[in-house]
C-alpha cells in the first residue's frame, strides 16, 4: 500500500469532492504534518465554515492519518528545506518531512516539479 505525506490542498481538495484525491486518500496510509492542521483550521475560518463542521473535518483528519509533530529538529530541518528547496516556509516545513516511502500528496504549485511530489492537478 502506498504512504503519503498529506499537505493542505490535497486535504482541502479531497473536503471538496475532487475525485483524484479522493481516490489517492482513501487507498493509501497517510500522514500529516501538524502544521497542516493549522493550515486546514485557517482555510475553514476563511471558507466560513462552522466550528462543528471544522471540528468534524479536523476529527477526521487526525483519525485517518499519523500526525507527524513539529519540534525543534524538524522545525530547523523545515528551514533549511524551505531555503534549499526555495520554498515558502511553511512548504518548507511540510517538504521536510517528505521521504522516498511517504511522498507528497499535493496540488500546490510550489512543488509541481518537486522529485518526492505526487503533484496532481
Amino acid at each position: 500500500m502506498t504512504t503519503y505525506t498529506v499537505d493542505t490542498y490535497a486535504w482541502i481538495a479531497y473536503f471538496e469532492g475532487n475525485k483524484k484525491f479522493k481516490a489517492e486518500i482513501e487507498q493509501s496510509l497517510l500522514q500529516t504534518p501538524a502544521i497542516v492542521l493549522a493550515e486546514l483550521a485557517k482555510a475553514m475560518i476563511r471558507k466560513g465554515f462552522n466550528e462543528k463542521k471544522s471540528g468534524e473535518i479536523l476529527k477526521y483528519v487526525c483519525e485517518t492519518s499519523i500526525i507527524l509533530e513539529l519540534d525543534k529538529k524538524q522545525a530547523i530541518k523545515g528551514g533549511e528545506t524551505s531555503a534549499k528547496e526555495k520554498l515558502p516556509l511553511v512548504d518548507g516545513i511540510i517538504y521536510s518531512y517528505v521521504t522516498e516511502d511517504a511522498q507528497l500528496l499535493t496540488g500546490d504549485k510550489h512543488f509541481e516539479n518537486k522529485a518526492l511530489a505526487k503533484y496532481i492537478k
